[in-house]
């Protein structure tokens, strides 16, 4: 599939929050189910074990599953099937549940021989159904079939290109290149399906395309990117060349399910009347990013324990429909 020359960019609206403290906890990730359905993955408010919580786009509570055997669950990805995916940094492990919540496998043993994990964190399918997972503590990532048979990996430690310190976000784009989040050494990484390098984006600061220990990554239809720059309290958005386009830092509004809490209780109604808003919008520690078909943007907004979504406005040109890009880009002469 290819991207799209360039787009028109209309705007990227906030549209709703999802979820509540006390049902998606401590969010870490989120999987987009069929029906409807959200599946949350959260960790405990004391740090150790997670579950999965299931809501839907009412934002009712429909219940808790895979709530035992988690020790520090990181990442959630579904198949076709509608079976989830969670990597362990805990555990070192990689466990698949059914959408029932029924456990169907786990594997991985800890270890830094080929096949072996030590703090895996983001995984991802590739077009071949092939699962590819930041083995973190590692500073690689490893290739293997859904059954955890090792295929193949690449990468060492170190800041040069193809090197990591402490991987953690992995995403494919719609053309099969990999994306790494390089999370001690503050950017991302691009490589070609065979492996070989084709970019580095970010550093170290606060800035418009810089970042402080960035976790989650994914890329859309269009080819644009996102990333949950962590330590910043913002998501960042780039095009398919690298280039910064614009952040997130959190527009939140109460949740239908958090309303109902918040009205329901005296004491948080008066604490909640007394408070400025607006620093309860904004994003804190997002740990994760995720997109719908519809082009709907989901952030994992783990601080807060819920879960922001914004919808994105933005239309394909083709090459004759754009001018080429000038030297030195400005509106001001239209």
């Amino acid at each position: 599939m290819a991207f799209p020359a360039a787009l028109l960019r209309a705007g990227y609206p906030y549209l709703t929050t999802l979820g509540m403290r006390r049902v998606t906890t401590f969010p870490m990730d989120v999987a987009i189910g069929d029906e409807g359905r959200l599946y949350v993955l959260g960790r405990t408010e004391l740090g150790i074990g997670g579950n999965i919580r299931i809501i839907n786009w009412d934002d009712e509570d429909l219940g808790t599953m895979a709530d035992t055997g988690l020790t520090w669950p990181v990442c959630l990805i579904r198949d076709a099937d509608e079976n989830l995916y969670v990597s362990d940094e805990g555990a070192h492990t990689i466990t698949v549940y059914n959408k029932a919540g029924e456990e169907q496998a786990k594997w991985g043993s800890h270890g830094s021989a080929p096949g072996e994990l030590d703090r895996p964190s983001g995984i991802a399918f590739d077009a071949a159904g092939e699962l590819w997972v930041a083995d973190t503590l590692n500073h690689r990532i490893q290739h293997f079939s859904r059954d955890g048979s090792y295929l193949g990996g690449f990468g060492g430690p170190g800041s040069g290109e193809g090197e990591f310190n402490m991987p953690w976000g992995v995403s494919f784009d719609a053309e099969g290149d990999l994306y790494v989040v390089d999370w001690r050494n503050d950017r991302f990484q691009k490589f070609a399906p065979d492996g070989s390098f084709l970019m580095a984006v970010g550093r170290s600061g606060a800035g418009a395309g810089e970042f402080d220990r960035p976790a989650g990554i994914a890329i859309d239809e269009q080819g644009d990117i996102y990333v949950a720059d962590r330590g910043n309290d913002r998501v960042q958005l780039f095009d398919k060349t690298g280039r910064y386009v614009e952040t997130f830092i959190g527009d939140a509004t109460l949740s239908k399910m958090g309303r109902a809490y918040v009205m329901a209780n005296q004491k948080t109604l008066r604490l909640r009347e007394m408070v400025a808003l607006e620093p309860q919008k904004r994003l804190r520690a997002p740990a994760s990013v995720r997109l719908d078909d519809e082009g709907r943007l989901y952030i994992a907004d783990f601080g807060s324990h819920r879960v922001q979504v914004y919808a994105k406005e933005a239309y394909p040109l083709r090459e004759d429909e754009i001018m080429a890009a000038p030297r030195s880009p400005t509106l001001t002469t239209t």
